[in-house]
């Protein structure tokens, strides 16, 4: 694996912009079979669930709630990080950018990668044409809104670092000055010694004849060449001491630009704008000229750990745009192979190739102008593939089946037999149960029909051979077999079941034992279908605090009742408004994780985002005002 593969194995686990370096449950990734998810590494023990195998063979199934999946008594993560999900299923939802602004950003920003590429291998002055049309060209392109002003930010940076290297280059020049000042003191100074010390010739105003007068001249000749000369040596150590200031001034400012500009870059590189992170890094060998191009990161920082644990060395410049360089090739190499697969029907393998894409390339142009039609498709497997796992997790086998038929016509290379084998034993397994309990019914053993008929509805919910197992009951129990029928049905939580059939169960009213149970079943499903008629309402009204809104009363309605969580509508609606507003529910998952670690300060700030989200909400200013009150009460 190369150098640069590894940093960008590495940046969605350390990038704090883009992917909030929060530890989020990670979804079902893609694989090539939606339905058979790789184990990753095993985590806590799930809790005690009785879980058949037949035959020796069992299915993983999803726990939607954290996005894990239960497998031989271990809990593993399914597939990428939570966030990115989320940030993949918008993505699918977006128009491609297309735009005739969008195209003319995206032609500038390529051109300047290849501008700087060249001026970096040119002799010319710091500061030249190149660099001002680089500048201009940033600041251009800092209007187009999908840039987030980084190109500004860039340009600003670099205008810094020139600034300080025109500063220096004046103080070089106040140097040399000084210098041509220094030595010329120092030859007088010279000479005058030497006339002092008789070294020099003939002292000036001396007598030929050599009488007194004369030696009296050359007495006060001497005194004024040696004020001179004391003049002259302190005027040297003055220049001397600029010269020292200049130096220090000018090594403490390049210092300080180059770690302003190293920052700006990294952070570019972790923020996954790799055309300004390269245009950045070889305009970087233009600005500065010392050669040193070692990075001053903090020492056990995120960026020193990206860098010396994937290299094992000191990071470059070269380094940043190494891994800048193979991120936009690789992402280019990805949407290159999406299409390609697109185009064979190999939709598993052309999902995770987006996936991998939109992660570390979301800005790349390839990405960004990916046709809607393409993404479709993509959406549409996704979908299926959820939908699949969804299905084997609530125990519908039918419905797999029909969703696993599905892809298989989608993806020619889609391998159906795990679903289909799994499916297939688990109904062969619930049947088995049905005609033990029809044979302990005609024995008359009811514990044992009891126990055989919970058997296979626990198997398999949807068994339409259930129906033929009342059928017989009527039979044989024709004294009470709708009593005895709604029971069942009590038993596992199959309330809708009684609502739909309300005026056929009635008659267990009779019984006092049953008419709580039978109008706690109609009442419950009553208030949820009205409930979920209400927040339909409000959701459509406010695409954004509707959902929200509606994801926290239903998860107040299923803490206050377990029982709300049986019924697959309301579960499907609270699955369907934690998507809506998954800003969110992120907001207040990561929340609870925080606080839960002692991490008020960040507990607090994204409770603090839920409620910017969703200002409503009971649960964000709860947790806040929670929060804020500990960090008051604590002791530092």
């Amino acid at each position: 694996m190369s150098l640069s593969s590894r940093y960008l194995i590495l940046l969605p686990l350390l990038c704090p912009t883009v992917f909030a370096q929060e530890q989020q449950p990670a979804p079902a990734a893609p694989a090539a079979t939606a339905a058979v998810a790789q184990p990753a590494a095993p985590a806590a023990a799930p809790s005690s669930s009785r879980a058949p195998e037949l035959f020796g063979v069992e299915f993983p199934l999803l726990d939607p709630a954290s996005d894990t999946v239960s497998y031989k008594g271990g809990l593993f993560d399914v597939g990428n990080n939570a966030v990115v999900r989320a940030r993949f299923e918008k993505y699918l939802q977006q128009n491609p950018d297309v735009s005739e602004v969008a195209r003319k950003y995206r032609d500038k920003l390529e051109e300047l990668v290849h501008v700087t590429q060249r001026n970096a291998r040119t002799g010319k002055a710091v500061g030249g044409e190149n660099m001002v049309k680089i500048g201009h060209g940033l600041y251009e392109m800092s209007d187009y809104p999908p840039d987030g002003g980084q190109s500004g930010a860039l340009a600003s940076a670099m205008a810094s670092a020139l600034a300080v290297q025109f500063a220096n280059q004046k103080r070089d020049r106040e140097n040399d000055k000084l210098q041509a000042e220094i030595d010329e003191l120092v030859s007088h100074t010279n000479r005058l010694t030497n006339i002092n010390t008789g070294r020099g010739g003939r002292t000036p105003g001396a007598s030929s004849r050599g009488n007194g007068k004369g030696k009296a001249s050359g007495g006060n000749v001497s005194n004024t060449n040696s004020v001179r000369i004391s003049h002259n040596t302190k005027k040297i150590a003055g220049h001397e001491a600029a010269q020292v200031k200049n130096d220090a001034e000018s090594t403490a400012a390049l210092a300080l630009s180059k770690v302003n500009y190293q920052s700006m870059l990294v952070s570019l590189l972790l923020s996954r704008r790799f055309d300004h992170a390269l245009i950045g890094a070889n305009s970087y060998r233009h600005i500065f000229r010392d050669g040193d191009t070692t990075l001053k990161l903090e020492k056990d920082s995120q960026a020193d750990k990206l860098f010396r644990n994937t290299a094992g060395m000191p990071p470059t410049i070269n380094s940043i745009a190494s891994a800048a360089s193979t991120a936009r090739r690789e992402v280019d190499q990805h949407m290159e192979a999406v299409n390609n697969l697109l185009a064979q029907d190999k939709l598993s393998d052309a999902t995770q190739h987006l996936i991998e894409a939109v992660a570390v390339g979301e800005y790349m142009s390839s990405v960004s102008t990916f046709p809607a039609e393409k993404r479709r498709r993509i959406a549409e497997y996704w979908s299926l593939r959820r939908r699949v796992l969804t299905s084997l997790n609530a125990r519908d086998y039918g419905t797999a089946e029909e969703i696993a038929k599905r892809m298989k016509e989608l993806d020619r290379d889609f391998d159906d037999s795990m679903v289909m084998s799994y499916c297939a034993g688990k109904k062969q397994q619930s049947d088995l149960a049905l005609r033990n309990a029809v044979k302990a019914l005609q024995d008359g053993n009811d514990e044992e029909f009891n126990k055989f008929i919970t058997e296979a509805g626990e198997i398999w919910p949807r068994n339409p051979r259930l129906a033929e197992g009342r059928k017989k009951l009527e039979t044989i129990d024709s004294h009470d077999p709708v009593k005895q029928e709604f029971k069942t049905l009590i038993a596992r939580s199959e309330y809708r079941t009684i609502y739909n059939e309300q005026s056929r169960f009635e008659v267990v009213a009779i019984d006092p034992e049953l008419k709580e149970q039978y109008r706690d079943a109609i009442t419950l499903i009553g208030t949820i279908d009205g409930m979920l008629a209400q927040l339909d309402i409000a959701a459509q009204q406010d695409r954004v605090i509707g959902p929200c809104m509606a994801y926290e009363m239903l998860l107040d309605k299923k803490k206050e009742d377990e029982r709300f969580a049986s019924d697959p509508l309301f579960t499907d609606a609270l699955n369907r408004y934690a998507l809506a507003g998954h800003d969110f529910v992120q907001a207040l998952e990561q929340a609870a994780e925080c606080e839960k670690r002692d991490e008020l300060g960040s507990a607090l700030a994204c409770y603090y985002r839920a409620q910017c989200i969703y200002p409503g909400s009971r649960m964000a200013k709860a947790g806040a005002e929670r929060v804020a009150q500990l960090i008051l009460q604590a002791e530092f």
